[in-house]
């Protein structure tokens, strides 16, 4: 009989390529990070509320989060193809050459974003976290999730800026509907 630590962790076939976020509580989230080096990764941080009462619309948080990305994109060689900023959450769209980037380019960012919110590049923090969860991400696998994820973030980033927030989103998004959003 084989030892039950030494069996691959079976993971639902739904979460193959996802990790972090909630799905850290369960079982689903654990073992390792799912990266790809070839197919975009959709990436979100999501961060504590109680540690950031303002939101990151705010304008030094909102700054500060601009020149961590654009910094560590370049150093890590990530190519971020499009970001949204919003009150509680960041979403990003990326890919990167290795595997090894990637993962320093998370930790970084966060790491960097937290220190710069709390000022204690030097101190241990000791109010609350200022991240609720680890990292979101998931490799898109495919043009068409790819094109779902692309027009998520956008119309994210459009309704921070107004446009008013609608239950279906875009399950109800029609053609034009859709040109509009990009417009």
């Amino acid at each position: 009989m084989k030892q039950q630590t030494f069996l691959p962790l079976q993971i639902h076939w739904k979460y193959r390529y996802c990790h972090g976020g909630s799905l850290r509580n369960s079982a689903k989230g654990r073992g390792a990070r799912p990266l790809s080096t070839k197919d975009p990764i959709h990436l979100v941080f999501k961060v504590n509320k109680v540690a950031v009462k303002s939101g990151l619309r705010h304008p030094r948080h909102f700054t500060l989060m601009n020149r961590v990305l654009k910094r560590y994109a370049a150093k890590f060689f990530v190519k971020i193809e499009q970001f949204s900023i919003l009150k509680d959450h960041v979403h990003l769209l990326i890919r990167g050459g290795r595997r090894s980037r990637l993962l320093s380019f998370m930790r970084v960012v966060a790491g960097q974003f937290a220190q710069g919110l709390t000022d204690t590049p030097n101190v241990k923090n000791e109010g609350p976290r200022v991240w609720e969860q680890r990292p979101f991400s998931r490799v898109i696998k495919g043009y068409r999730p790819y094109r779902i994820v692309r027009d998520y973030i956008q119309l994210n980033e459009c309704e921070v800026n107004g446009r008013p927030y609608s239950k279906n989103r875009l399950r109800g998004l029609s053609s034009e509907q859709l040109e509009e959003l990009w417009a």
